[in-house]
């Protein structure tokens, strides 16, 4: 087939296609097109959307890399305003269609050069695809453009009908824009933003059947509050809870770190400045109340595999790969921390004091983590680790006694490896569920620990799946699997199903959620509002939706209730769960490794106080409006406050930059103490507020304090 590309400038082309399909933002909606960073393939930031807004039927993207924390927004490589439009599901056969159209244009003070790339997938498993997807994807390289700042159309010409390229299903379009290149990083002058006016899809044998409607696009709903309140984010540390390789325990930890009885946060961290990937792990220590704030942050300095180019000699130094879990191991009632160190097959075991200091309290060489369990059943769990190669597996329990470390092999197996440890059938023994290796076989195996495998319980699958779940979900005394519906190279994991038994050994797949749903996160499982019923919470949603927090009370298989879903700015990987705030209600801490923090959603099934009264020792020496954060923000922001004394009447306002009152956020009587007050973006109305510069402004008692924030499109 031949793609040709052309460029043209103006308002029009006269002579040009008749449009089949027209995507041309006229509601007020990107109508499930999305924009992400050009050239950037699985992970988390294959789906990490950019911020933009529809207004007056044109499609605003921002593309600044410093606003959209770019994957390629380091010192050491070259910065570039980029962006890839992706369109939501078409549908239709591909065939109907010869031309793609789009006019944009670049908001900038000057024409730069960049460059255009377009792509497709389909139903062929043939011709140009990329090996290992489960789709065929096609790509025009990229070709060179002038990006004009008027406005320009890109037509791309698909050249005759070839069947074993375009033809068939066509699930989607993605065209991408690289706006500028290294010279205009090094002067300072990227593009912030790209605007849209309209996408067409046109073809001349579609106009024999007619003129076609853009496909529905059916949105996943988001929650403005439910159980949880609207989410709160406290900046930490670029890439913290990003995914790690292997990292089966997790990524982060609640635990009290500094011994003052709230929960603090233990979480790791990986970030990529070039092709060097950095890793390590920070703390962060609890204000009671449940704001979180950074107080160290640490690298682990020279533990990185280096690998040097044969050709340039040049080296680089791949990430650390680390696991790390929470528990009192020793039982003298404050969790250890135990931090597996992939890179050097190594687990430690650490003991933090009231200053953060770390004391290594033993070290498990050619070992890792695997879970924690009461072994014995002497009220205090011990650490299993394991070892796992192509050739086999084998699993160790570690206990302490007077500060001597024993090990004893509780498991061995051939073709599988230890996954999780826990009491899954009921009857008070502890089992071990063991998962293939490599994908040698598609058999899952529950054993009771430290009995021989060959009398463990058989699930045969028929094909590799990633486990997210294991229990008794639907009550029938038979155990049961969360899995992943599908995986696919770009985007990972999508959808979910409950996995049974149905003849022999063999299971069944029951969807809970289709493939429209990518799941960003693994599922945390946890009572959630304490009605004895375990509720489901994972990251999850799509492009034309974006993402967030799916809550599923009482689970997906029997649902106590219906569940709530919060959306979420940034890319969140993780979430964590304990009563952040000493309510005794459980919140949820969810991990953001591209805003480079946390976003705590508070339960409200106690009595809610907006305010709340510190001790006179703790109390602030004066009142004082704080800085918000984060600056800017999108959609919420957080406005401290700090009140020496109580105030019989406190009013917290935010106006535009004009003086016009937009929400009132506070108003009547307030107590001594600190305080966080969180506006959710939107007017007195409840309308979204446009993105710009707004002032809160505090009266206390008579005195006035204001300050600014900026609102992210």
């Amino acid at each position: 087939m031949m793609l040709l590309l052309a460029v043209v400038a103006g308002i029009a082309l006269a002579s040009g296609p008749a449009a089949a399909i027209q995507w041309d933002f006229d509601d007020g909606t990107t109508q499930g097109w999305s924009a992400k960073e050009a050239a950037i393939w699985g992970g988390t930031r294959e789906l990490y959307l950019f911020p933009s807004v529809v207004e007056d039927g044109v499609w605003r993207i921002t593309v600044d890399p410093y606003v959209t924390k770019s994957h390629y927004s380091s010192a050491s490589i070259s910065v570039t305003s980029s962006a890839e439009l992706v369109s939501p599901t078409i549908g239709y056969d591909s065939g109907l269609f010869d031309h793609v159209r789009i006019r944009f244009r670049t908001v900038h003070d000057h024409p730069t050069e960049g460059s255009f790339s377009f792509a497709w997938t389909n139903e062929h498993n043939t011709g140009l695809n990329i090996e290992d997807f489960s789709e065929a994807q096609f790509v025009l390289p990229y070709q060179p453009m002038v990006y004009t700042t008027e406005w320009q159309e890109v037509v791309i010409d698909l050249g005759p009908q070839d069947e074993t390229i375009w033809d068939g299903l066509l699930k989607d379009i993605q065209l991408s824009f690289v706006l500028e290149g290294a010279e205009a990083s090094r002067a300072g002058e990227l593009v912030k933003w790209f605007e849209i006016d309209w996408i067409e899809l046109t073809g001349v044998e579609e106009q024999l059947q007619g003129e076609l409607a853009p496909p529905d696009v059916d949105y996943f709903r988001w929650a403005e509050a439910g159980v949880f309140a609207p989410p709160v984010f406290y900046p930490m540390a670029s890439g913290i809870g990003e995914p790690q390789v292997g990292g089966t325990p997790g990524v982060g930890v609640l635990t009290d770190l500094d011994g003052d009885g709230d929960l603090d946060l233990f979480a790791l961290w990986r970030t990529r400045q070039g092709r060097v990937f950095t890793s390590g792990w920070l703390m962060a220590l609890n204000d009671g109340q449940g704001a979180l704030e950074l107080r160290r942050l640490e690298e682990i300095v020279d533990r990185g595999q280096i690998r040097t180019d044969a050709a340039s000699g040049s080296t680089t130094r791949s990430w650390v790969s680390l696991e790390v879990l929470g528990a009192d191991l020793t039982g003298d009632g404050q969790d250890e921390i135990v931090l597996s160190i992939i890179n050097e097959h190594v687990t430690e075991v650490w003991s933090i004091d009231a200053e953060l200091q770390v004391e290594v309290l033993v070290q498990i060489k050619d070992r890792w983590l695997r879970d924690v369990a009461d072994w014995d059943g002497d009220g205090r769990v011990e650490l299993f680790v394991g070892k796992t190669t192509l050739e086999g597996s084998l699993l160790e329990v570690w206990d302490v006694a007077q500060g001597v470390w024993t090990a004893e092999e509780v498991g061995r197996a051939e073709r599988h490896s230890p996954d999780t440890i826990g009491d899954f059938t009921g009857d008070g023994a502890l089992d071990v569920l063991w998962l293939p290796i490599a994908d040698l076989v598609n058999t899952w195996i529950l054993g009771t620990l430290g009995e021989d495998l060959q009398r463990g319980e058989i699930f045969e699958f028929d094909e590799w799946k990633q486990r997210l779940g294991v229990g008794d979900f639907d009550g029938d005394g038979q155990m049961d699997f969360l899995t992943e519906l599908i995986f696919e190279a770009l985007v990972g994991s999508k959808g979910l199903a409950l996995q049974q038994k149905s003849t022999g050994d063999r299971v069944a797949a029951a969807v809970l959620y289709d493939e429209r749903l990518f799941r960003l996160s693994p599922v945390l499982m946890r009572d959630l509002n304490a009605d004895g019923v375990e509720d489901w919470v994972f990251i999850g949603g799509d492009r034309a939706s974006g993402f967030g927090v799916f809550v599923e009370w009482g689970g997906s298989v029997k649902p106590t209730q219906a569940g709530e879903r919060h959306r979420l700015a940034g890319s969140a990987t993780n979430v964590l769960s304990g009563d952040m705030d000493g309510d005794g209600d459980v919140d949820l801490v969810v991990l953001d490794p591209i805003l480079g923090g946390v976003h705590l959603l508070k339960s409200s099934l106690g009595e809610q106080r907006t305010a709340v009264q510190t001790p006179a020792d703790a109390r602030p020496v004066q009142h004082r409006l704080g800085d918000s954060y984060p600056n800017p923000f999108n959609p919420a922001v957080v406005l401290p406050l700090d009140l020496a004394t109580n105030a019989a009447g406190v009013s917290l306002t935010v106006y535009d930059v004009l003086g016009r009152r937009v929400r009132q956020v506070w108003d009547g009587p307030l107590g001594a103490g600190s305080h966080r007050f969180v506006w959710d973006g939107r007017d007195e109305k409840g309308k979204e507020v446009a993105a710009g510069v707004y002032v809160y402004k505090v009266e206390v008692d008579g005195r006035v304090e204001a300050k600014k924030t900026t609102k992210l499109p």
